[in-house]
């Protein structure tokens, strides 16, 4: 049976199902050339104005799409590609930001991004079709830190380019407060100093209920969807959001419950879509993240 494998893994997989018109789900509808090994610019599309996918290989499969999320660590196949590949599974625990869940973990021969060419890779393996739901377009992989972090990059959500290598000279910017696997920073969120995790997977800023006592009042509560299954976020509005020289007024929020395991290592999640950025960039090596 092997030996069970637990990953410290917050997959936060489109924790926001909006009711959206049909219409509007796809924010791009056109496939960018698929990216050789040596590309140092990666073209992605973008959907819902927030979710990254790139095309790539999974082991012998070429031409695969891969979702691009900050805030998962290790990165995740989907059981089709295991299953084509005829890889081994074990046992392994994924952890989320709801609950934890049973999962598989197997060891991908290689995974191929651009630049990234990643040989022998413990992933976890999951159902992914919850995203294909959401989106309309089959996911074959949700790539995370684990993969990304060894060389800094930059998104950028204008031209719709991921870049490896040289970063963008900007004037904003805040230190990680936790190194990879999972990027943290510091925001003031009324008055308050908190940890978030950076997350370009995740559509809004979350709050975990058990770490901010902020007694707002609930607007609505809204089922969301993710790997574990649905669950329940309450919507509320934070009278300011600082990070570094950003500042929001008025700034939409989500509550969830999250297990302790997972609260006490931040305070919630800062997706990027909800601070207005549009293109961030993490610098690995002096440990910055910036932004324009």
């Amino acid at each position: 049976m092997g030996r069970r494998v637990r990953h410290l893994c917050v997959p936060l997989l489109l924790l926001a199902a909006y009711s959206c018109p049909a219409a509007d789900l796809l924010t791009s509808k056109t496939n960018p050339p698929p990216p050789t090994s040596s590309s140092r610019e990666v073209p992605f599309r973008l959907f819902r104005g927030y979710v990254v996918v790139v095309q790539g290989s999974l082991g012998e499969l070429a031409g695969r799409q891969l979702l691009v999320d900050t805030g998962s660590s290790p990165t995740i196949i989907d059981y089709s590609v295991a299953h084509r590949l005829r890889l081994p599974f074990r046992p392994a625990q994924l952890s989320q930001v709801n609950r934890e869940a049973k999962a598989r973990s197997v060891i991908l021969p290689n995974l191929t991004l651009g630049p990234i060419d990643a040989k022998y890779l413990p992933v976890l393996v999951a159902d992914l079709s919850f995203i294909q739901r959401q989106l309309g377009i089959h996911i074959d992989a949700v790539v995370g830190l684990d993969v990304l972090s060894p060389r800094s990059f930059s998104i950028d959500y204008q031209s719709r380019k991921i870049i490896f290598g040289q970063l963008p000279i900007s004037t904003d910017s805040v230190p990680f407060e936790t190194q990879p696997p999972l990027i943290t920073i510091k925001a003031n969120v009324q008055g308050r100093d908190l940890r978030l995790l950076v997350d370009t997977g995740a559509s809004g800023l979350m709050l975990f209920r058990e770490r901010n006592n902020l007694n707002l009042p609930v607007t609505s509560a809204q089922r969301s969807d993710n790997i574990s299954g649905m669950f329940t976020r309450e919507q509320v509005e934070v009278s300011d959001l600082r990070v570094g020289n950003l500042y929001r007024h008025k700034q939409t929020a989500y509550l969830v419950e999250s297990p302790d395991n997972i609260a006490r290592d931040f305070d919630g999640i800062a997706g990027i879509s909800a601070l207005g950025i549009k293109q961030i960039a993490f610098d690995f090596e002096h440990g910055i993240l910036s932004w324009k």
